[in-house]
């Protein structure tokens, strides 16, 4: 009755989901945690393989429970764990309590956990101490299985097919609205699943930004440095009505996405017969910065301390301006992981105290913003291997300018 056969091939394997429960029940263990409830979608995904209108219910020890409301029939169809058809919230409550024992702790992912739902459960099981397991669930994700490296890669051959068809969609004239469009239409055919999952709470973003001259400037409440006024005060930033048109640069910066894991990849392109040399010299530094942080992208480097190199070899040079954002849009990070949410650890920022390991994901973008031209630099994927990065996308990292490719890269 019901296809499927369709979907069979981008089903999480039952080995990867049963890995990634075992290790996450050995980190309970750690922190002497009896169970943890996950109802957060992206969570879900990641323990059964399916996103439903659902709780997961992870014991230290033995099978987990998982609830289903809604849809039952394809919960069973895509998950690997035994669906428990939803019993009520009453049942519910009860069963954790038995679960927990008499000293138990209920371990909660709080960043993403209803403050209704806290408040609930505190209340219902209040002889209980809540936990927040967060970043303990964040750093178990931030390190892949050659399984998810397989998705994020087939995400990455999306971009490079995108950026190689650039002259087909680059015309002087069109608004930055209409190559959008254009892009967007193209990376669905190609299989991107229509959403970017972001953890942060409050933020939102679409599937690219193609920005243009000085709307790449333009503020926006979202953090990352590249800038776009989009088309309304409701809309997320980005692309607006404003048309692209020649003597200035164009950045097209793309989170693509492929069986549910993204990856995050952006090249500058210029309308015009030469690239003007302010823009050549910004976007080369830009290139040098990501040198710097290439060599340090290593297994038992710390987050906090690649930074920190970095920017201190950054603040002896002419820097360009807007370098990491102008203005407001400045942000004080180079990188940030990716996975099945765009926002991931690990994080390439002062503040974050996290070794690198093997198998880490991580997207890293040194840009520039230059009034009257536009934007300029790069963001490229990266796996961190045994004893290096490997840059997961190949595509030319210079300026392409008046819209034609580079017939080497076809």
């Amino acid at each position: 009755m019901f296809p499927v056969k369709r979907h069979e091939e981008y089903y999480v394997p039952e080995k990867e989901i049963n890995k990634r429960i075992t290790t996450f029940q050995s980190l309970m263990k750690n922190l002497d945690i009896s169970l943890v409830w996950i109802n957060y979608l992206t969570d879900l995904f990641y323990f059964t393989g399916s996103i439903q209108n659902s709780i997961l219910l992870v014991p230290v020890e033995g099978s987990p429970t998982y609830l289903v409301k809604r849809s039952i029939q394809r919960a069973e169809f895509e998950s690997p764990l035994e669906v428990v058809p939803y019993p009520g919230l009453k049942r519910i409550l009860k069963m954790i309590k038995t679960m927990l024992g008499n000293n138990g702790q209920l371990g909660l992912a709080l960043d993403v956990t209803p403050a209704s739902t806290y408040k609930l459960l505190s209340n219902e099981i209040s002889e209980h101490k809540l936990v927040d397991i967060s970043t303990t669930l964040i750093r178990q994700k931030a390190i892949k299985s050659n399984w998810e490296i397989n998705q994020i890669k087939r995400a990455v051959k999306q971009a490079e097919m995108l950026f190689n068809e650039m002259d087909e969609y680059l015309q002087a004239g069109i608004t930055e609205t209409e190559l959008s469009a254009t892009i967007e239409r193209r990376l669905r055919l190609l299989g991107h699943g229509g959403t970017v999952r972001v953890r942060s709470f409050g933020a939102e973003l679409g599937l690219i930004s193609a920005v243009s001259g000085d709307n790449a400037l333009f503020p926006t409440y979202f953090d990352g440095p590249v800038g776009g006024d989009g088309l309304y005060p409701s809309a997320v930033p980005g692309a607006g009505w404003k048309k692209i048109v020649p003597g200035e640069t164009v950045m097209v910066d793309m989170v693509t996405s492929y069986n549910g894991y993204h990856a995050d990849n952006a090249r500058t392109f210029y309308l015009g017969p030469e690239v003007p040399e302010k823009a050549k010299c910004s976007h080369d530094f830009c290139l040098e910065v990501l040198e710097q942080l290439e060599k340090r992208l290593v297994p038992g480097k710390n987050c906090g301390d690649i930074y920190r190199e970095v920017q201190s070899w950054v603040e002896e040079q002419d820097v360009p301006e807007g370098f990491m954002g102008y203005g407001e849009n400045r942000v004080k990070f180079f990188g940030h992981g990716i996975g099945l949410e765009l926002d991931e650890f690990p994080i390439i920022a002062g503040k974050i105290d996290l070794i690198l390991q093997s198998n880490m994901i991580v997207a890293v973008e040194p840009k520039a913003f230059l009034r009257g031209i536009g934007p300029v630099g790069v963001e490229n994927t990266y796996q961190i291997t045994e004893n290096h990065c490997k840059n997961l996308c190949k595509f030319d990292m210079r300026i392409l300018h008046s819209g034609v490719v580079n017939d080497e890269n076809r």
